[in-house]
């Protein structure tokens, strides 16, 4: 989180609690991936408490900043319409899945090209995290990226999925229209929100499960 080691390292705590409530569900495969959304979101967290506290000492390890970009950056615009693939049946949604999982592949890969070939700085800017290129990065594909990240959730069925999607999108939002200078930091404040809704989701749909299931037989 964007505001200090602590507020990370507490985000971290509480977001791994929900990911061990959302694991303790036992959900089905086709929820697997989301279930295991809020831990991914945990270690995210954490590595960034990790950068707070590298930052006070002197400066964080180059690879420790880069892993935490390629988290924000090109894993999320593939594991989210993968997930949502995962667990979707109808061949046009699938369809429609299937092209922004392909949209996510390439914001994925032009990030990964810049990683490759940039070195980044971590400057704290107004208590915020700001995370830039030694040289200018040129064009991020952000409305790409937040078509791969976002779109998918708003298209699924499940209601706390679609719940999970308004979430990262007014995180966005908010962090376009207040945040800019340190938008991905702040952004993954809204992490807790939306792993609350996948959480949900996973109950939700085991209990619509048990409610389908039909009785079995005494013996």
């Amino acid at each position: 989180m964007c505001f200090s080691a602590t507020a990370s390292f507490t985000a971290a705590g509480g977001l791994a609690l929900i990911g061990a409530a959302a694991l303790r569900e036992r959900p089905q495969p086709r929820m697997a991936a989301l279930a295991a959304t809020p831990l991914l979101f945990a270690a995210h967290q954490a590595i960034e408490g990790a950068i707070w506290l590298q930052l006070a000492a002197g400066g964080p390890s180059p690879a420790l900043v880069k892993t935490w970009l390629f988290i924000a950056e090109a894993f999320w615009p593939i594991f989210v319409p993968a997930a949502v693939l995962l667990m979707t049946r109808g061949r046009r949604r699938r369809q429609g899945l299937a092209a922004l999982l392909l949209t996510g592949l390439v914001v994925s890969a032009h990030f990964t090209m810049l990683l490759i070939r940039s070195d980044f700085t971590v400057a704290e800017v107004n208590g915020n995290l700001r995370y830039e290129a030694s040289a200018p990065p040129g064009d991020r594909l952000a409305g790409l990226y937040l078509l791969a990240t976002v779109a998918p959730l708003l298209i699924a069925r499940e209601r706390f999925v679609f719940a999970f999607g308004l979430a990262v999108l007014g995180g966005a939002i908010v962090t376009e229209l207040y945040f800019r200078h340190a938008g991905p930091s702040v952004w993954c404040f809204f992490a807790t929100i939306a792993s609350l809704c996948a959480f949900l989701a996973v109950r939700d749909e085991n209990a619509s499960r048990r409610t389908f299931d039909p009785p079995r037989p005494g013996l």
